[in-house]
C-alpha cells in the first residue's frame, strides 16, 4: 500500500521566501510544524529559484542558502514523522536565464514577453517545459529524499499576478504546433465565439495532457513511492482575491470536486490564509479559516493550510490560531474519519473548469447544501462509465450545455436502470460551434421540439394551474415563479408529464398597467417528466441556479426543493435545521459519521463567529442505513465529539431519529450498530 492511501492527512504548505532560507533551523521548522498537528508539509524546492544548491544551468539558484539546508530540513520532518512534499514552479524563469533563452518565453500576438518583476513566463511549448523542467525534476528527486511533488501553476497562463490579461500565446513553437495541427493561426483572444477557438482549446488540452503523462513517467521512474498531486492526491485552493466574490461553500465545493465519487484519492484543498496575491502578510478572517477547514473536513476528512513563510516567522497568526482546532481535532479522531465513502445519493455534475464562472451550478450547491440533501459533485472528465454512479439515485446537470455522446449514453443508461435525471435550461440543446440543437442529445428528457430560446426575458414568468397544486406544496403560497433571462419554449413528446405554465413578457410598469392578459400565456411548460426505463427525466426549461445564485430569493428555493422532494424523490436529513448548517453523511471504518457544519457566521461579505444553534434535528433513512450495510436487526449507538449531546431512536420505518442538543461551529455524529 503506498503511504497516501487511508493517511491521515494534515498539510501546512510553508511557502518559503528565499530570505527563509538565510537563517533556517531544520530542527526547529519541522517541530513546530509537528506540534502545529501536521502529518504532511510542503517545502519549495525547484523552478524559479532552486532551493539547494543546485547543479543545473536551468534554474537560478536562491542567494540566501546560508542556514541549515534543504536536506537538513527533510531529514528532520522525517525523523519527526512529517512527509513531505516538494513544491516546485516551471511556469516563469528569473529575467538572466531568460536572456540565454529567448525562445522560452510566452509571447503576446504583438511579440511581447511578460516579464513580472524579473520573473518571465515561460511557454509550455517551450524546450524549458518540454525538456529541462525535467532534469530539474530528477535532480531534485533523485538527490533529496521527498515523499511528494507538486507542480505549481502547470499550463497555459494568460494573466499575471496583478490580473493584467495577455490573450494566449504565439510564440514560435505555439504558432508553429498549431498550424501543423489545424492549419491556421492561433485566435488572439480566448474567447469562446471566437473562430477557431473550440480547436485551440482542444490544442492546449492536448499539450497540458501530454505534459502531465511526461511528469508522472519522470516520477515514477525515480521512485514509485513519490505521490504526484493530481495523481494520488488531488490540491485545490480556497482562496480570496481582492474583488472577488466570497463564496462560503468554497471549500466544501472544492472538497467535494477533487474527492470525486470514488473517494479514493487524499483531497488536498488548501485554506489559503492572506487576503490575495497582494496582501500576503495579512490573514483572512480567523473565522472564515476555521470554517473553510471544518468544511474540508466534513466532505473529505483531511485538511490542509497555505501560508506564507515558516510557522515560526508568520507574524498575522490569526489565522493560525484558528487552524488549531480543526487540526487537534482530526488529529485526535483520527480513526472515525478512516476509509470515508459518500453515502450521498445524489450528484452535481459540473462542466465548466474552476477557472470558469459557474453561477448555475454554484447555484444548485447552495440549493442542495440549504435543503440539507447530501451530494457529491463530480466534473464531467471524471464521469467515465454507469458503474461510477452505483448506489446514486438522482444526476443533477447544471447546465451542460454540450454534452459529449459519451456523457449522454451514461446518464440515459442511469435513467433507464431506475435513476432520476434533473437537467435544466440549455443542457444538451447546444451542439458544435455553440449553435442549439433541435432536440436535446438525452433522449430522457421528454423534449419532442425546442421552439424558441430566450436569453434576456424580462417580465416573462410560470405559474401554477390548477392541476399543479399538489406536486407544490411548498410553494403554495406564491403560485408565480420568477424564473431569470433564460427560458426555453419546448414542446413536450407524448405520454409525458408537464407543470407550470409559461406567461410571456408583459407590462411592468407603470403600476397601473402590470397586468397579464390571457393573450399573454403561451403554456410552454415550465417542467416536463419523462418515465424512460425504470427511471425519469425531469427537465427544467429555465435556470433555477444562476436565479438563485445571483439574486437568492426563496421564490427558487421553495419550488426547486418542490421539485425536489415531490417529483424527483430526493430525501432531506433535516426539515427543521437552520439552512445555514451544512451536513455530510459518510460511511468509515468505524460507521456512519455525520458532520455538521454552522457557516451562519457568514453575514454580507465577513465571516463572523457562527451563531450557535439549539436542538438541532436530524432523520437518517433506512435506504442511508442499508446503503452502509447495517442489518437494521442491531440496536444503535450515537456519539457527538465536538461537545454536543445526542438523543436517538430508530423510527417505525426503520430510520434513525437524532436531536444534537447544540451545534456550535462543527459537529461529528458516529451512528454505530451495537451487538446484541
Amino acid at each position: 500500500m503506498n503511504w497516501w492511501e487511508n493517511y491521515p492527512w494534515r498539510m501546512v504548505q510553508t511557502n518559503l521566501r528565499e530570505t527563509d532560507m538565510e537563517d533556517m533551523d531544520a530542527e526547529a521548522y519541522a517541530s513546530r510544524l509537528k506540534k502545529f498537528g501536521a502529518t504532511v508539509v510542503m517545502i519549495n524546492a525547484a523552478g524559479i529559484i532552486a532551493s539547494y544548491e543546485t547543479k543545473l544551468p536551468y534554474q537560478t539558484k536562491s542567494a540566501f542558502l546560508h542556514g541549515d539546508s534543504l536536506r537538513d530540513m527533510i531529514d528532520a520532518c522525517h525523523r519527526l514523522g512529517l512527509r513531505v512534499i516538494a513544491r516546485t514552479d516551471f511556469s516563469k524563469v528569473r529575467y538572466p536565464l531568460y536572456e540565454q533563452h529567448p525562445d522560452w518565453a510566452v509571447r503576446t500576438n504583438e511579440g511581447e514577453i511578460i516579464n513580472y518583476n524579473g520573473d518571465v513566463h515561460v511557454c509550455p511549448n517551450s524546450d524549458y517545459q518540454q525538456k529541462y523542467e525535467f532534469e530539474i525534476l530528477k535532480e531534485v528527486l533523485t538527490d533529496f529524499p521527498f515523499d511528494g511533488v507538486f507542480c505549481n501553476m502547470s499550463g497555459f497562463l494568460v494573466v499575471d499576478y496583478s490580473g493584467k490579461y495577455y490573450g494566449p500565446c504565439h510564440c514560435e513553437n505555439c504558432r508553429r504546433k498549431f498550424k501543423e495541427m489545424f492549419g491556421m493561426e492561433i485566435p488572439d483572444t480566448d474567447d469562446f465565439h471566437a473562430p477557431g477557438y473550440m480547436k485551440y482549446q482542444a490544442f492546449k488540452n492536448a499539450v497540458t495532457k501530454e505534459h502531465r503523462k511526461k511528469i508522472i513517467e519522470t516520477v515514477r521512474s525515480i521512485r514509485p513511492d513519490i505521490a504526484i498531486n493530481g495523481e494520488d492526491y488531488i490540491r485545490t485552493e480556497s482562496n480570496t482575491e481582492m474583488g472577488r466574490k466570497q463564496w462560503v461553500y468554497s471549500a466544501s465545493m472544492n472538497s467535494r470536486l477533487t474527492a470525486g465519487l470514488s473517494g479514493e484519492k487524499p483531497a488536498d484543498n488548501a485554506c489559503v490564509d492572506f487576503i490575495g496575491f497582494r496582501y500576503r502578510d495579512v490573514s483572512i478572517s480567523p473565522h472564515q479559516v476555521s470554517l473553510r477547514l471544518w468544511q474540508d473536513l466534513a466532505n473529505t476528512g483531511s485538511l490542509s493550510l497555505y501560508i506564507m513563510g515558516d510557522l515560526s516567522n508568520h507574524r498575522d497568526v490569526s489565522a493560525l490560531k484558528a487552524a488549531e482546532k480543526p487540526f487537534a481535532f482530526q488529529a485526535a479522531h483520527e480513526d472515525i474519519f478512516a476509509k470515508q465513502k459518500s453515502l450521498a445519493k445524489t450528484v452535481l455534475v459540473r462542466s465548466l473548469p474552476p477557472q470558469f464562472p459557474a453561477p448555475e451550478y454554484e447555484g444548485w450547491v447552495r440549493l442542495l447544501t440549504e435543503s440539507h440533501i447530501p451530494f457529491d459533485e463530480v466534473k464531467t472528465a471524471d464521469l467515465k462509465s454507469l458503474e461510477d454512479l452505483a448506489g446514486k439515485n438522482l444526476l443533477i446537470l447544471g447546465e451542460n450545455r454540450m454534452l459529449t455522446p459519451d456523457l449522454s449514453a451514461i446518464a440515459d443508461a442511469f435513467v433507464r436502470q431506475g435513476g432520476t435525471l434533473l437537467a435544466v435550461g440549455l443542457t444538451g440543446l447546444m451542439g458544435g460551434g455553440g449553435k442549439p440543437l433541435e432536440k436535446p442529445l438525452l433522449s430522457c428528457l421528454g423534449i419532442e421540439k425546442v421552439q424558441a430560446i430566450h436569453t434576456d426575458s424580462m417580465s416573462a414568468m410560470f405559474m401554477q394551474t390548477k392541476a399543479d397544486e399538489n406536486s407544490f406544496p411548498e410553494s403554495a403560497d406564491t403560485p408565480y415563479l420568477a424564473p431569470g433571462k433564460t427560458i426555453v419554449e419546448v414542446k413536450a413528446e407524448k405520454g409525458t408529464e408537464t407543470y407550470l405554465s409559461l406567461v410571456g413578457e408583459h407590462p411592468f410598469g407603470p403600476p397601473e398597467r402590470c397586468y397579464y392578459t390571457d393573450s399573454d400565456v403561451i403554456g410552454a411548460p415550465g417542467v416536463v417528466i419523462k418515465p424512460f426505463g425504470e427511471g425519469k427525466g425531469i427537465y427544467l426549461s429555465f435556470c433555477p441556479g444562476k436565479m438563485f445564485s445571483e439574486e437568492g430569493y426563496t421564490n427558487t428555493l421553495t419550488y426547486v426543493q418542490d421539485v425536489l422532494f415531490s417529483l424527483a424523490g430526493a430525501e432531506s436529513l433535516s426539515e427543521n435545521m437552520s439552512p445555514m448548517a451544512e451536513v455530510t453523511v459518510k460511511k468509515t471504518k468505524r460507521g456512519i459519521l455525520l458532520q455538521l457544519v454552522n457557516t451562519s457566521g457568514f453575514f454580507g461579505n465577513t465571516f463572523y463567529p457562527p451563531v450557535p444553534m439549539q436542538n438541532v434535528e436530524l432523520t437518517l433513512p433506512k435506504d442511508f442505513l442499508q446503503a452502509a450495510g447495517y442489518a437494521g436487526e442491531e440496536e444503535l449507538s450515537g456519539e457527538a465529539f465536538n461537545g454536543g449531546r445526542l438523543q436517538i431512536e430508530k423510527q417505525e420505518e426503520g430510520g434513525v431519529h437524532i436531536i444534537l442538543d447544540k451545534l456550535l461551529d462543527y459537529e461529528a455524529i458516529l451512528i454505530e450498530e451495537r451487538k446484541k
